[in-house]
């Protein structure tokens, strides 16, 4: 690992705390860095780093001696490097040791040692190396926590290590995250059934399948993709049930991740796991509803998740870190100081990204349901608890752990209902974010979350298709995130999740197509949903029923939102389910698209902003609404002449559809007030029973409140 002469003289001594001219300017550290023989790779670590943070153009300029910013500002363009975060032991907040590297510094020194003033228009360009550890080296007084367990700086229990010690500390000094009053209390009730991994009197070639008939223990859970290639895979079957509770299965027979879960365990001194596909009996489909509502006891009592978060497959395994694989050998070591030859290791920092499990349905579930977990990151390891987040690079974050639920802090504090509900919302914003190998699993990959929500919710708040008949009004008003946001990654426009196709009867071939949600529910779409209204304000605005709630409950003592019982926390499946409320649903007008561009010109020259519940809409998902004319007194609010004749002119709403596609061809939909500014757009079927099509925001409040009252029933 070669070092310029510039480089092989720095220390760590040196940078701890201090600002050292590394380079003059960003051409130099180019030169040092190239690619030919003898290149330093000290400072080509730093190179790669400042690539990763500048721009092509102001890389350009900085090249050629130019600012980074606007033409004609004085830069300062020298390379200076500064240590951060180096540590004598003892808990830390934040992140592990570090090493800035800044093109431009703020009062930085001059070659003479004197302070030059300050010439830098803007922040300097900079950007972070990781300092870390290597096995086997001794301790110092500068400690750098981090590790990386890599193929090219890994031994076989350095990961091990790692884990055990983030354990048995969170078992040992976090009591927010223990069961009981010591470590022993891990030992909770077990799922159904678990795979026995023995000990280390046993022979490590075959696991066990257990029933657990009530046992207590300690067991890890796995989480993982199984991936699209799952032939030949040894799964738990009605066939397989005797062999693997008999005999048991050999262990190299297993998947890759199964087996790799496994000797983790073994290594962990954890004697039983629990995989999906070795403890659910597959292609059982009442073995596979029962296990389905059990999921909050199996992932929320194990001692311990493991996420194969790297792993996009069964087969491929999640141990081996491949970041450094093909000869990229992005590290290099510098000597702690001049006395000595002990070194740290100086590498790119790494991305805490989880991998293929974050976008997965099921996987979010399991992540958020355990009280421990262990991620295999795409980069790194990282080691999650209700205390704290830490991660393989040093950095380690302590968690805002709430006051109780049921005792708030303050007037303005959210009630216990309130916090859940909030708590509620934020998930599935998350959760429909990521994508289910089969999408009529929605209802089933989040049950388990629904019943921990029930919990902290009145016990008679009935779970209807994924909204809380307590807040029915707030959770009637969720929007496709598309509607919203400029987030590039939540852009995604909301589509149809196909109907799935039911076979009646073998004999005759008939079948029945399935939906999988009603039109009202979030689970209707595919494609992320938001519903972010949860201050106090809001909160009361959705309770108002004098001044803001528009529709209310048919059925009332108690009062029911739907009479059907086919939804609850614990049904997997819920394609249908009817609202039957007292609202005012109202026949208007769609404005055709040239319409929608000019009436949101005209809008917005008038000086009428949009409000922050929509970012300006585009005429392909949204429509002018144009109500009749009415008497409203003194304001009219917009009048237009559509030249249909009929009276239609008002401007009462702009509504957005939650899917494009379904505002081609409408000239006519049924706008349902909610709350006082919006509402939602509706389709009626000829036995006069509404289906939801999007949402929209009131323009004439007035007008609506004029209209007829009457039953509606939204299916």
């Amino acid at each position: 690992m070669p070092l310029c002469q510039r480089c092989s003289l720095l220390t760590i001594s040196e940078l701890v705390d201090n600002d050292i001219l590394f380079h003059p300017n960003l051409a130099s550290l180019k030169s040092s860095a190239g690619e030919e023989q003898g290149c330093c790779d000290f400072c080509s670590l730093c190179w790669k780093a400042l690539l990763k943070v500048i721009d092509e153009r102001r890389l350009n300029n900085l090249l050629q001696g130019e600012s980074a910013w606007d033409e004609g500002e004085q830069w300062t363009p020298t390379i200076w490097l500064r240590g951060w975060h180096f540590y004598d032991g003892g808990r830390h907040d934040g992140p592990g040791a570090e090493i800035h590297v800044s093109c431009g510094v703020s009062l930085p020194m001059s070659y003479d040692g004197e302070r030059e003033p300050n010439t830098n228009p803007a922040p300097s360009v900079g950007a972070r190396l990781e300092v870390y550890k290597l096995p086997g080296q001794p301790r110092s007084k500068y400690k750098a926590v981090g590790q990386r367990t890599t193929l090219d700086q890994n031994h076989p229990e350095l990961y091990i290590q790692w884990i055990r010690s983030r354990l048995d500390n969170c078992r040992t000094n976090h009591k927010a995250c223990s069961s009981g009053s010591s470590p022993d209390d891990d030992e909770m009730m077990m799922p159904t059934r678990v795979i026995d991994v023995g000990d280390d009197s046993d022979s490590r070639g075959f696991v066990r399948l257990v029933p657990t008939s009530g046992m207590r223990n300690k067991y890890i859970a796995l989480s993982y993709c199984w991936g699209s290639d799952t032939v030949g895979i040894p799964t738990l079957s009605r066939g397989t049930y005797t062999a693997m509770t008999t005999q048991g299965v050999r262990l190299s027979e297993l998947a890759k991740t199964h087996r790799e879960v496994v000797l983790l365990a073994h290594g962990l001194g954890i004697r039983y796991v629990w995989i999906d596909a070795l403890c659910i009996i597959q292609g059982d489909v009442a073995d596979w509803e029962h296990e389905s509502r059990t999921m909050a006891r199996v992932y929320g009592n194990a001692i311990l998740t493991v996420i194969a978060g790297r792993s996009a497959g069964t087969k491929d395994g999640f141990v081996a870190n491949s970041l450094l694989k093909g000869g990229s050998e992005a590290w290099c070591q510098l000597l702690i100081d001049s006395s000595a030859q002990t070194t740290l290791a100086i590498g790119l920092c790494r991305s805490k990204n989880i991998g293929p499990t974050s976008g997965r349905g099921w996987c979010f579930q399991e992540r958020k349901l355990s009280r421990r977990a262990v991620i295999f990151g795409e980069e790194q390891l990282s080691f999650h608890c209700v205390t704290e987040n830490a991660w393989e690079d040093g950095e380690t974050r302590t968690n805002l752990i709430p006051a109780p639920l049921n005792k708030p802090s303050g007037a303005a504090s959210l009630t216990r209902r309130e916090q859940a509900l909030k708590e509620w919302y934020k998930t599935v914003f998350q959760f429909t974010q990521c994508a289910l190998s089969n999408p009529h699993d929605i209802f089933a990959a989040s049950t388990a979350l629904a019943q921990q929500t029930l919990s902290a919710l009145d016990s008679n708040s009935r779970y209807l298709a994924g909204i809380w008949e307590c807040d029915m009004a707030r959770g009637l008003l969720w929007r496709p995130c598309y509607h919203f946001t400029n987030v590039r990654s939540l852009k995604i426009p909301a589509t149809r999740p196909k109907p799935f196709i039911k076979l009646l009867t073998q004999e005759t071939g008939s079948s029945s197509t399935v939906t999988r949600a009603p039109s009202w529910s979030w689970a209707a779409v595919e494609g992320p949903v938001g519903q972010v209204e949860w201050n106090p304000v809001q909160v009361a605005r959705h309770r108002d029923a004098a001044n803001n709630l528009m529709i209310r409950p048919k059925y009332t003592n108690p009062e029911r939102w739907s009479l059907d019982e086919r939804c609850g926390v614990d049904a997997l499946h819920m394609p249908a389910c009817e609202l039957e409320f007292i609202g005012r649903a109202v026949d208007v007008r769609v404005l055709a698209d040239p319409s929608v561009a000019e009436y949101i010109a005209a809008r917005e020259k008038a000086g009428r902003k949009w409000t922050t519940a929509v970012r300006k809409p585009a005429a392909v998902q949204c429509g002018v609404l144009l109500g009749k004319r009415v008497d409203v007194g003194d304001d009219a609010g917009t009048v237009v002449d559509d030249g249909s004749g009929g009276g239609w002119g008002h401007v009462v709403g702009v509504g957005l559809f939650d899917v494009a596609d379904e505002r081609d061809g409408l000239d006519h939909v049924w706008c349902l007030p909610v709350v006082s500014d919006r509402g939602l757009m509706l389709s009626r079927n000829k036995e006069g029973k509404f289906r939801r099509l999007g949402w929209f925001l009131h323009e004439q409040q007035d007008w609506f409140s004029r209209q007829e009252e009457g039953e509606v029933c939204l299916y």
